[in-house]
């Protein structure tokens, strides 16, 4: 859910703007922040490393989205990493009384805050849920199935199998028996190494 900015965002919040390469971490696990953070520019992921090393992405944002924010209004510390993955990110870091205080200024804004908030937590249950109690090839398809959204031709997934695999908590090796099991049932196509769904 994209949240757009008022005019006068910037300027009431007093609000710092700055730029990121790819690669770089904005916030690191269990740091704590004063900042809200909004991506003006770019696309940052969420994700946790385990002990092993390996990547649990928990999801990518887009531009035009806050991130990181129960962690700030807790102020407890981050549960995972957020790092740069587009060759550049903007990034506006709001302090968190000058977003409170925004907050209870605006309330219709307040509204469409509290939405996107709302739909990243109900994302998280699904997420959860689909990891618990769904097979490989279910947990595939609803990721797929997010990024199609209501559309009725099949359109490329956006996504690497690598990725897939880190969202899914699915193996690599997993991910693609998978996903030419559902070519081979025509529940997708593969063209030029890319999957269609």
């Amino acid at each position: 859910m994209i949240v757009e900015l008022e005019d006068n965002f910037a300027a009431e919040t007093e609000a710092v703007l700055t730029s990121c390469r790819k690669g770089e971490v904005v916030i690191e696990e269990g740091a704590r922040s004063p900042n809200f953070f909004y991506l003006l520019k770019g696309e940052v992921s969420v994700y946790n490393l385990t002990e092993d090393g390996k990547v649990f992405l928990h999801h990518k944002v887009q531009e035009k989205n806050f991130f990181a924010e129960p962690g700030v209004f807790l102020d407890i510390p981050f549960p995972g990493y957020v790092n740069v993955v587009s060759s550049k990110a903007e990034i506006l870091m709001i302090k968190r009384e000058k977003l409170i205080e925004y907050l209870k200024n605006h309330p219709e804004w307040s509204i469409e805050f509290i939405k996107s908030m709302a739909e990243k937590s109900w994302r998280k249950s699904e997420l959860l849920n689909d990891i618990v109690f769904l097979n490989p090839e279910e947990r595939i398809i609803r990721q797929f199935e997010k990024f199609k959204k209501n559309s009725k031709e099949k359109i490329k997934i956006p996504l690497t199998r690598n990725e897939v695999s880190k969202m899914t908590g699915l193996r690599i090796e997993t991910v693609i028996r998978a996903i030419k099991k559902m070519e081979r049932e025509k529940k997708l196509s593969i063209i030029k190494g890319k999957v269609y769904f």
